[in-house]
Parts: structure tokens; sequence; C-alpha cells
């Protein structure tokens, strides 16, 4: 009896254990914060935000779009990310990401982040270039980083109950750690792979086209192309 008794009340336990674990994330913005911070080091500037002092983690953009302004300026270029797409800003936010000083981010570009902010709805990453560029201010070349940023709109009903690899996941589709892009790049596909031993090296595919018995994996830098279930080309 007791030893029933026992092991209900340590499966009882245990549940409760693991409720509480996911509980500790759900509403935490304190602790969501850190856990992000931990996982991505920021890097510390001087009050220009042109002088690194420390650096952090170094990003690799993955997504075109990214506007940026000079690092010194005071406003911030707020780029909206929805469904791993960056959003164009409309009406005085579109004049300002058209302004002569402001900049476009490339996919490939390295960046620097140097705070987070979690809100209800969102998280917010500000980064900065790692590099720095010429740039004609008043009439005088100086040179310059450029910082934006980035607002992942993951909803609050998204947010309630946000892990820490969620948000994660949600940031890396737009800027990734370069060691983690690194590790990516070399991976290789191989002809006679199946499209599963596909997806395990290079991820989901941004895109499938299906003509009969031939199914193409398009990827930002790669077409994979399959004919009866077997790579058979790769573009």
């Amino acid at each position: 009896m007791n030893s029933k008794v026992s092991a209900v009340n340590f499966i009882v336990c245990l549940g409760l254990f693991a409720a509480s674990s996911a509980a500790a994330w759900a509403g935490s913005h304190d602790a969501l914060k850190e856990a992000l911070e931990a996982k991505y080091q920021l890097t510390k500037t001087g009050i220009d935000r042109i002088r690194v002092t420390q650096p952090g983690t170094v990003f690799v953009v993955e997504k075109d779009g990214i506007s940026g302004d000079l690092a010194s300026d005071m406003t911030f270029l707020n780029n909206k990310v929805h469904d791993g797409q960056v959003a164009q800003a409309g009406g005085f936010m579109a004049a300002m990401q058209g302004k002569t000083t402001s900049r476009d981010l490339k996919a490939g570009d390295k960046v620097y982040l140097f705070n987070v902010d979690v809100k209800d709805d969102q998280v917010q990453f500000f980064i900065i270039t790692c590099d720095t560029y010429d740039v004609n201010v008043h009439g005088s070349t100086k040179q310059t980083r450029y910082k934006a940023q980035l607002s992942f709109e993951l909803g609050k009903d998204f947010m309630a109950t946000a892990t820490p690899e969620a948000v994660e996941k949600a940031v890396e589709a737009v800027i990734i750690p370069e060691a983690e892009a690194q590790a990516v790049s070399t991976k290789t596909v191989e002809l006679g792979q199946t499209p599963e031993q596909v997806k395990a090296a290079l991820g989901a595919p941004d895109k499938v086209i299906k003509l009969g018995p031939k199914e193409v994996y398009v990827y930002k830098d790669m077409k994979v192309v399959f004919v009866d279930g077997k790579v058979s080309d790769v573009q």
C-alpha cells in the first residue's frame, strides 16, 4: 500500500515540477530576456556605438530588407519581422528608412547584438554592424557603424507561453550566430540521398516544386532536384 502511495506521490510531484518549469517562462519577461542574453552574448560599445569595447556574439544576416541608420543617431529604424519575413515600413518610417544616411543590410552581412527587450507581444533585438563604413555627413566623411531594431512580432498568445528555444527559432530565421551558420554551410548533399536526408542536412526548404516524378527543394542559395525520391542534381 505504501509503495503504491509513494509511486502516486512521485508521479504527482513530477507532473507539478514539469508544469512549474513550463510556467516559469510564461509571462516572465525578465526570465526570457535573461535566457536569450545567456544564449547570445551582448556586445558593449561606447556612447556613440561606434567603438566596440567588448565584442559579443557575431550574427550573420539571413534575410534582406533590414534597414539601419547611423549608429550615433538617437532614433532607431524599426524593422518588423513576421513569420520570418522583414516587413517594409510605411508612412513616416518609410521616409526615414529612405533617408540618405540609412543603409539596407544584405544577407551575409555581419552584426552584433547590443540589447534585447521583451514585450507582451514581441521580442526586440537591437543590432549594429560589425563593419564600419564611410559616410558623408554635413560635407565631411567619417567612419560609422549602422544600427537597427528588429521587432519579432510573435503575438500575445505566443508570448504568453514562449520558451527561449521557440523565440530563438524565430530570431535565427533572420539573423543566425556565425558559428551556427558555418556549421550549416559545411553540411553537404550527395547524389542518391532521400528528401529526409537532405532536410536533416539543410533544414526544411523555402519552397517545394513538384513535377510528376521530379521534385525540387528550393533553398536560399541552391536547388536540390529529386527524381523518384532520390537526389539527381544540385543547382
